[in-house]
């Protein structure tokens, strides 16, 4: 049976647009921010991953609060893209493009965070183990792309958030969260690259 059949559709669509932005969304976020600490050195760093580690509860909260929101809005996601049919052949407009570049920054993101979670929950999650990781030019560019493609997503899917739910009805209301979104995916883009320029020092 489709997606489009099923009665429950409604329902999951909403459910996936919703987790796109809470909690996941907030946590790209979190996420970004807390990694400024690798600015102030290894020290640092370190001390702030080492105390995420020790919080109580902690496996508890990612497992509610991160692992499977992300498990079910990748697994839906996978679904759409599975399903989805891209015009972008046939209609040259932006939003076209960035239907296409959605499906694929969506792929691409489920990689990354699979990679980057194993490597910090069954590798060494320290600034050095990172520091050598993105010191392989392979490795730069993976996480490189992870971040961008991970920020570009939640951004856009920001702005599809704000129609699914019928917050931006009209062309200009839609125009101006554009803009709004665009600028999110500006200010997040410069923090998690500048994240990630702390590791290269």
């Amino acid at each position: 049976m489709s997606t489009r059949q099923s009665p429950y559709h409604f329902l999951i669509r909403r459910v996936h647009s919703l987790l796109g932005l809470l909690p996941i969304g907030v946590f790209l976020a979190f996420h970004m921010v807390l990694n400024l600490s690798a600015r102030a050195g290894a020290e640092t760093y370190n001390k702030v991953i080492e105390t995420m580690r020790n919080f109580p509860g902690i496996f508890v909260i990612e497992l509610i609060v991160i692992f499977i929101p992300i498990a079910f809005h990748a697994i839906y996601g996978s679904w759409v893209v599975y399903t989805g049919q891209s015009n972008v052949l046939r209609y040259r407009y932006a939003r076209n493009w960035f239907y296409i570049i959605q499906r694929i920054s969506g792929i691409y993101t489920v990689i990354f965070v699979v990679t980057h979670v194993y490597l910090l929950r069954f590798g060494e999650a320290t600034f050095a183990a990172l520091q050598h990781f993105v010191s392989n030019p392979a490795g730069l560019i993976f996480y490189a792309l992870g971040v961008v493609l991970a920020i570009f997503h939640f951004a856009n899917g920001l702005w599809a958030f704000a129609i699914t739910w019928g917050l931006t009805i009209g062309p200009r209301s839609q125009q101006i969260w554009s803009y709004v979104c665009g600028g999110i995916f500006i200010v997040l883009s410069v923090v998690g690259l500048s994240d990630l320029t702390a590791f290269l020092k």
